[in-house]
Parts: C-alpha cells; structure tokens; sequence
C-alpha cells in the first residue's frame, strides 16, 4: 500500500513536469483548463474576432496577474492540522497508555504532543471556500481594466507613427491626420465567481512516543465563472473601432458581453509531515516539523500549486484543562507556470510564507473540548491587485487632434509587488460522544482584507484514534 502511494505521488510529479513546458492557452485552441476561463472568456483568439485596429486578447494579458493571483492562493488553502485529537499519556499502573481527560487540542493551530507509539489517527475534515474578495477588491463588483491601442505606423505625407505615448501624434507640427482613432479606448468591466470544495483525509501514525508522521491527502472541487461587459470609449472622431453588429446592438456596435466557466475536481496537492517531541516537561513541551508539500494536483485547473513546498516548523504547548500553544513556520517553494506568466507559460517561483498560529483550547467537559487561534500568513513578495486610475489623452475634435479636450480617466486594475500578511480567527469545537472518537465544527473568520479572502470558511470533521 505504502509503495503504491509513493509510486502514485512520484508520477504525479513527473505528469507535471512534462505538462509544465507546453503553451498554457494558446491562440485558437478551446481549452478546459481553468487557467484558461479568463484569457478566452471572449473567445478563442480575443477581441480579434469582433472589432478592427484592437490587437488580440488584451483581457489575458492585463488580467495576467490577476489570474495568477486566483490560481496560486486557491492552490495553497489552509489545512486543518493532521496530528490534532486525543492525548495519550502513559500509565504506570496499569502498564499502558490511557486517553489523557484534558482538552483535545487545536484544531488549525498545533501543540507539541504527538500520538505516541504505534497508536493510529484517521481524520476526515470538509471546508467550503466561498472567495468573495481578493486584495480587497470584490470579485462580484465589476473589475474594470481599461486597454489602449497598439502603435500603428501611417503613411499620411511623411511617416509617421500613431502612439498614445508618442509626440509625434498628438500636437505640434509633426500632427498628421488620421492619428485620432488612436485615443480610442477599451474598457472592460469582469465580474468573477470562485468556489471551493475541500474534502481532505489525515492519516497520522505514531513511529515512537516521541515521533509521528502524517500524510494530508486532500480531494478538491473548483467552479470558477467569469462575466465580463466591454465597451468601446471614443476619444477619437468617427466609429473607427466597433464590434459586430447583433440584433440587440445596431452598427456601430460599441459594447460586447461573454461569459465563461469550467468546473475541475481531482486531487490536491499530498502533504506529508514529520513531527518530533525536542523538549518535554511534566505538562509542557516544544516539538519540531516539517512538512513537504508534494504537487500531485493539476496546477493549471486550481487543484495544486504547481510545485513542491518545504515547510520546517517549531510548536509549543502546555498540557492542561486550558492548554496554551503556538505554532511558527516557514514555506519555501519551487517554481510554478501559475506564478510565472500565463500567456506564456513560463515559470516563477512561488513566495514564500511565514505562517504562524497562537490560542488556546480549553477543556470544558470530559466530552467538549473549545479552542480559539489566530491563524496568520506573511506572504513575501506577491503579487497584489487594486483598483487605481488610468490616465490617457483626452477626446480629439477631428483626426488630426488639433484640439484635443483634458486628459480621460477611468478606473483600472493596477497590480503591485509587495508583502501582504493575511490574518484569520479560527473558532471551534471538538466534540467526543464515544470513546476514541472525534467530531470537529469550526470557523476561519478573515480579519483583514489582503489575498484572495473568503468572509467564513466553515468546517466539519470526523476522526478516530486506535
């Protein structure tokens, strides 16, 4: 059973690598991945299908870091801890090791215990991620981007170069005619829907009484949505640019409509983990970790991230009817083609993360155990999104632009580099109605708006100790 695992997650790997050197969504070929929804939720090839002078697919290149951003933190979602549950202490008297009557533990925090010798933890947990948010800014409140022509050289006397940047096209004597389409805007408003389903099974088994080892083998079902409305902005005189007329949009049409979604399920990202006991007192200890996150999930449809991850972490608690704990880790990460860029297929190295937890579980019965943690990820250097301002020449009275109005602005999606610290309460209950038996409710509630953020994240889980 153990080899078949290991042969499985090994040729995951290799799958993919393989699949990691190819186009991600190339022109002209319908894709079902869901790296893909954005880039072609107007088509195949773009807005070349439906409108002149504008060049092909501006929404996936602008949007690139926005896809991006979806694609590798709805890879990397948060995992119940897969050592939490029943204490076992050893009793001298009766020559074996008994159920400890203290609280049962963190549940997305960790505490130094480990399950002991040859004792046996299966685990089941569900969480529902419902993104609503990312960086702040909503997924379902229109996103806009505004897009701007390519440079097109004319031949109108001398030769000459329409730019919205250039000074040869507007004002001076070097102003030709036929140059004002240029000024001509796309503006994009995106509407988005993402939902995750995450079904993951602990396996946790005790090699000493100091030592446990744990494999975390999430199944992960995506949908993701997009809706998208886009306009053509005249800033230039006559209907240069325009979509196909439709019955419901006379020529010139200036607006166009899309809609796209895809749905993938499959396994995550298999994360296995090493948990030691360094320092142990009458109640209290310090234990040290790591985990390594293996990428057997398909990185490209949002089941994994693409890459393998290394987590060494350290954890702390004390053993009492109110138990103390902590947790402090860091990830680093290869490179993935989600960190990369998309159009293009090329990787990136995926940041990495300072990821840290603190609370306390109390004992409350001998059948009820509560614990409240504040759970927390310092991102380094990635990617964020906002809503900023585009800045571009005002409207021409004639082609030529002799008498240009004010600049023209918009809302526009910017994108940044920075660090961002993404921090959550987790607020749970365990519950022991029989014997070595658990059952786990809790919720991750967002304390701040940075990454890709969903309000609450319930939880449900089951597990049993032999």
């Amino acid at each position: 059973m153990v080899q078949r695992v290991v042969l499985t997650i090994i040729l995951a790997i290799c799958i993919k690598g393989v699949a990691a050197a190819e186009d991600l969504c190339p022109v002209g070929v319908p894709s079902d991945k869901l790296i893909c929804v954005i880039p072609q939720v107007y088509g195949l090839t773009g807005f070349i299908d439906d409108t002149g002078p504008f060049p092909a697919n501006y929404l996936a290149t602008t949007m690139r870091p926005f896809s991006s951003s979806i694609a590798r933190q709805s890879a990397l979602l948060p995992l119940a801890s897969p050592s939490s549950g029943i204490v076992f202490s050893w009793d001298s008297e009766a020559k074996t090791f008994t159920s400890s009557a203290d609280s049962f533990g963190p549940i997305f925090a960790e505490r130094a215990e480990t399950i002991v010798r040859y004792k046996l933890l299966l685990a089941f947990d569900y969480q529902y991620f419902k993104f609503k948010s990312i960086d702040g800014v909503r997924l379902d409140a229109s996103i806009p981007a505004v897009f701007t022509q390519h440079d097109k050289t004319v031949q109108v006397g001398p030769l000459r170069v329409c730019s919205i940047n250039g000074s040869e096209t507007f004002g001076g004597s070097n102003t030709g005619p036929d140059c004002g389409y240029i000024r001509n805007v796309l503006l994009t408003n995106t509407q988005f829907r993402l939902r995750v389903r995450q079904s993951t099974t602990f396996i946790t088994f005790g090699l000493t009484n100091r030592i446990d080892v744990s494999m975390a083998i999430p199944i992960n079902n995506v949908e993701l949505s997009v809706a998208s409305k886009a306009t053509i902005v005249e800033n230039g005189p006559g209907n240069v640019h325009f979509f196909k007329p439709r019955p419901d949009c006379p020529a010139p049409c200036l607006n166009s409509s899309r809609s796209k979604a895809g749905k993938a399920s499959g396994i995550g990202d298999i994360t296995l983990r090493v948990k030691g006991t360094a320092w142990k007192g009458e109640r209290s200890g310090v234990a040290i970790g790591v985990d390594v996150r293996t990428p057997t999930g398909d990185a490209l449809n949002f089941l994994g991230a693409g890459t393998a991850g290394v987590k060494p972490f350290v954890a702390g608690s004390y053993h009492a009817r109110v138990s103390p704990h902590f947790m402090v880790g860091y990830e680093v990460n290869g490179s993935s083609v989600i960190a990369g860029d998309i159009s293009a297929g090329t990787k990136a190295r995926l940041p990495g993360q300072l990821l840290y937890s603190g609370g306390t579980d109390v004992w409350i019965t001998k059948w009820l155990t509560g614990a409240v943690d504040l759970v927390g990820q310092q991102v380094l250097q990635t990617q964020r999104v906002a809503i900023g301002t585009f800045t571009g020449p005002g409207k021409c009275d004639n082609s030529a632009c002799l008498n240009p109005a004010a600049d023209y602005r918009s809302p526009n999606l910017t994108t940044s580099t920075e660090n961002i610290n993404i921090t959550q309460a987790s607020f749970g209950l365990k519950i022991r109605p029989v014997s070595n038996l658990l059952l786990t409710g809790n919720a991750l509630i967002k304390l701040n708006d940075a990454g890709l953020r969903a309000d609450v994240i319930p939880l449900i889980g089951i597990s049993y100790t032999f």
